[in-house]
């Protein structure tokens, strides 16, 4: 397998750890909107691993793990 392809695939398997406001809201049960709320509000909130034209995306691990520290339930 060539480096390429090797990046490839370790980018995929990163990739389903990639969430954006929209996935993040339907795992903790609350409106979408409320991510960018808490993004200005809570400067504990985990940065966005990468800013995009169509929005921020965050690794879900990392918002799980803030979300258990503050004591808010995470559905998987």
């Amino acid at each position: 397998m060539s480096d390429e392809q090797e990046g490839r695939k370790k980018l995929r398997v990163l990739a389903k750890y990639l969430v954006g406001p929209a996935e993040i809201a339907e795992h903790l049960g609350i409106e979408a909107n409320t991510i960018n709320v808490w993004k200005t509000r809570h400067s504990e909130f985990p940065p966005p691993v990468r800013r995009l034209k169509s929005g921020d995306v965050w690794d879900v691990r990392e918002v799980r793990d803030w979300a258990e520290s503050t004591g808010r339930s995470f559905r998987e």
